[in-house]
């Protein structure tokens, strides 16, 4: 059976962060939980799909409600969101540069980080982060897969290909405001959707 190609509608908005600042732990959680579901719920307007309940499996991972799935990440600056008819996963990160290395060797092998051209640097190291992060969220495992992904190719600036799980796995990538976010895709057109940066 051919795989069919559908338009995927993932949404990023942004949050003011001298509001999330004044909240607490728990008021923040749940202001990042609302706005990422407003973001789940226009993807879903967009993509004309209904959008059941919205349960996690005991791993804390979306389980698809009548052949549909759905992923979400959140930052304290921004949320991001998707809803498809095929297995799916987002993930966001802010482009923070650290002080430690001991990430790039978590993160990847050294085979990998030779793919980087002219080097590795920060965004490259979020780049693959939010990849791998992507395919394992769709997979619904957790950071403990993090290093059985492994990137095989960087076609381009907003692309990267990955192996996991036996599988070839196609990462496009957006970049908003100081962020990378990172969505699988099965050869779907995607068109994302954000608010004015």
């Amino acid at each position: 059976m051919p795989n069919i190609s559908y338009h995927l509608y993932p949404v990023v908005l942004s949050i003011d962060e001298r509001q999330v600042k004044e909240l607490s732990g728990a008021q923040k959680v749940n202001f990042l939980r609302k706005t990422t579901r407003q973001a789940l719920k226009l993807s879903a307007e967009k993509s004309n799909l209904i959008l059941g309940p919205l349960e996690k499996d005991e791993k804390g991972a979306p389980i698809p409600v009548d052949g549909i799935y759905w992923s979400l990440s959140h930052k304290t600056a921004c949320v991001a969101a998707v809803v498809s008819k095929h297995i799916v996963g987002i993930d966001v990160e802010e482009l923070n540069p650290r002080n430690s290395s001991i990430l790039f060797d978590y993160t990847a092998t050294k085979q990998e980080w030779a793919l980087c051209a002219p080097s590795p640097n920060w965004e490259f190291f979020y780049r693959f982060w939010t990849a791998k992060e992507a395919a394992i969220k769709a997979t619904g495992q957790g950071l403990k897969d993090l290093k059985k992904c492994k990137i095989i190719a960087i076609p381009d600036e907003n692309h990267i290909m990955l192996e996991y799980q036996d599988n070839l796995w196609a990462i496009e990538q957006f970049r908003y405001k100081n962020h990378i976010i990172s969505l699988t895709t099965q050869n779907d057109t995607i068109v994302w959707s954000a608010d004015p940066p």
